[in-house]
């Protein structure tokens, strides 16, 4: 447990001036957003809730990570076996904590604040699962975004790697302009965002999950920079 808090530090100091920079980011915008309203009527605007702004630092740590801790901790003496795993610990970490709290953010600013803001965990009806349905399943959908992006990024270094990138930019405009596949890019993303079955929801999103790390860790073992 020692290791993989010693990973969940150092990849926080290398994270911390992006993390920094969206808290800021943040509050300078619902600072405007304050003054603005001060002096006009802004009681019918809504903003997507701060919690949800808080997840581009997900995907800033499972862009960045890939590219830049390898190099530090491997030329450290620690096996890339050591590096993967503790990432996937510092993905578990994070994804959990900006889960819970946007689980509990919700609560404050309906309860307190008194904001009309559109969240997300609404949107995609997971606030229907109550709390703890509602984290479960933000979890694992952000643990199975974070292993995507990581496994994208680790294939930088790799031939199939660039193969991935090429299917899913071509597939995604493909399956959205062909109305035959249409149907099915819509039920794939029903199944994985929108599922009314809290555990047919997360079940799939663990799935997918599964197969990214696997391949994540494929293209791992074959880095050598």
């Amino acid at each position: 447990m020692g290791a993989l808090t010693v990973h969940l530090k150092a990849t926080y100091l290398q994270l911390r001036i992006y993390i920094w920079m969206v808290i800021i980011i943040i509050i300078l915008g619902r600072l405007a957003e304050f003054i603005v309203g001060f002096f006009t009527d802004s009681s019918q605007k809504t903003g997507l809730a701060d919690g949800n702004l808080l997840l581009l630092i997900l995907l800033i740590i499972a862009i960045v990570l890939p590219l830049s801790y390898y190099n530090r901790i491997v030329h450290l003496g620690a096996s890339r076996k050591q590096y993967f795993w503790g990432l996937q610990f510092v993905y578990i970490m994070w994804a959990a904590a900006l889960a819970l709290f946007n689980s509990l953010w919700p609560i404050l600013e309906v309860n307190v604040l008194h904001k009309n803001t559109l969240n997300l965990i609404e949107a995609f009806h997971w606030n229907e699962f109550g709390i703890m349905g509602s984290f479960l399943y933000q979890t694992i959908f952000y643990l199975m975004t974070m292993a995507l992006l990581s496994m994208l990024i680790s294939g930088f270094y790799h031939f199939f790697g660039w193969f991935l990138w090429v299917l899913l930019i071509v597939a995604i405009p493909t399956g959205t302009a062909i109305p035959a596949l249409r149907t099915h890019v819509v039920s794939f993303f029903e199944a994985l965002l929108f599922n009314d079955s809290l555990l047919k929801g997360v079940g799939f999103n663990l799935v997918l999950f599964f197969v990214f790390v696997a391949v994540g860790w494929f293209f791992t073992k074959k880095r050598t920079h």
